[in-house]
């Protein structure tokens, strides 16, 4: 049965690393180098996050030069047990389900395939542009290599949700999420732009591939729609829906309501950092026990658009919210701050980065202990299930009993 009166915060800062992971020169040779915070604070003059590395980031990330002093908090890094770079994946594996290798499909390779699932569901399909292996369905949408992440991982749907009904778009993403086989299908709908548009944003990538420049097109604004539709993982083995099966309240706030699965969890998938973080806050005063998973993907954003001034901005943001979100727990409580992979807003191209990420663990009956390096994001949901006295899930190991006085 579980512990009444427990409560975990994840908060995930999507794209914050910390360091190139020790496989990068064979598996992701661009990004030898990569180090996100570190390189953000070099970028911005003043940027200090008294509240975070207080907590421990200035331990865990030497590197970036934060002002240091003693750690309110459990401190560790994160690797990661997924290959590559990738927001869906990293949930995975936060989730307690470490994803193995999948398929890498580009979008000439499996064209034919999507366009055939589409004209058997009766829509209209035809080139977007002569001699690419891009499609145009309904005349709005447009089906294309992702140029956010590693060739053959991801395909988008990018359309306008003005003139394209949002369920129109869904249907079309499902479609092709049911025709291939790679990680993810990304559902991308913005505001305000045309076909004109979306052929001025176009660029080519490694291996032949092609696709919309998002972050030039400015879908990531606020009217920004996504749905990540990720290829099968078993989410009953997930500490949200194993929380939500033992009778607790889950929260999935920000992008993790578009990239973590569990029907029952109350959702809310707001962009804006300041919104989510005070639905964070909202909901942690709500709930009487449970699960929050909260990401802050405007980091994540901001590393696509290579701009170190806006990241800097979203880790501020996020600074100063800590202090109230601090006063709200407990003692029965804990927050774990975390990342999913990196996004280096100086490496050069405009893609995740395959990094090391921040553990940070705080509440009132925290030992502030160095955690080392863990092997897998999974360990969050193992310690997370520990706490509240549920199952554990599918991948993971606890380190509960290192920092919680019992």
């Amino acid at each position: 049965m579980p512990i009444t009166r427990r409560r975990v915060v994840i908060l995930v800062l999507d794209g914050l690393g910390i360091g190139a992971m020790p496989d990068v020169a064979e598996t992701r040779p661009r990004d030898v180098g990569a180090n996100t915070l570190a390189h953000i604070v070099a970028r911005v003059d003043g940027l200090q996050l008294p509240a975070l590395s207080a907590l421990g980031l200035a331990a865990v990330a030497p590197e970036a030069g934060l002002p240091s002093g003693p750690p309110q908090g459990a401190y560790g890094r994160n690797r990661l047990a997924y290959p590559g770079a990738d927001t869906y994946m990293g949930h995975q594996e936060l989730m307690g389900t470490i994803p193995g290798m999948v398929r890498s499909q580009l979008m000439s390779e499996v064209r034919d395939a999507i366009r055939q699932a589409l004209e058997e569901q009766e829509h209209t399909v035809e080139d977007f542009l002569p001699l690419s292996p891009m499609l145009l369905v309904d005349g709005l949408a447009v089906v294309h290599d992702n140029m956010e992440t590693d060739p053959g991982q991801n395909i988008n749907v990018t359309a306008p949700y003005d003139k394209m009904p949002v369920s129109s778009i869904l249907e079309i993403g499902r479609i092709v999420r049911s025709a291939v086989a790679l990680s993810r299908v990304i559902v991308v709908m913005g505001w305000g732009f045309d076909l004109d548009d979306i052929r001025h944003h176009l660029r080519e990538g490694p291996r032949g591939t092609v696709g919309v420049d998002s972050p030039g097109l400015g879908v990531y604004d606020e009217r920004y729609r996504v749905r990540h539709l990720g290829i099968g993982v078993d989410v009953g083995v997930q500490i949200p829906n194993i929380a939500r099966a033992a009778g607790l309240e889950v929260y999935l706030l920000g992008k993790a309501a578009d990239v973590v699965e569990c029907e029952e969890a109350v959702q809310s998938p707001d962009v804006s950092t300041v919104t989510m973080l005070h639905k964070t806050l909202a909901a942690l005063q709500e709930m009487e026990s449970g699960l929050i998973v909260a990401n802050v993907q405007e980091g994540d954003l901001s590393g696509h658009e290579q701009n170190a001034q806006r990241w800097a901005q979203i880790l501020q943001n996020v600074d100063d919210f800590l202090p109230s979100l601090l006063e709200q727990m407990g003692p029965q409580d804990l927050l774990m701050i975390v990342g999913d992979h990196g996004n280096d807003p100086t490496i050069g191209h405009s893609q995740h980065t395959r990094e090391m990420t921040p553990l940070l663990v705080a509440g009132p009956r925290v030992h502030p202990v160095p955690l080392g390096t863990r092997t897998s994001l999974a360990d969050v949901a193992a310690t997370a299930g520990e706490f509240l006295g549920v199952r554990q899930p599918q991948d993971g190991i606890s380190f509960l009993q290192d920092v919680f006085e019992a």
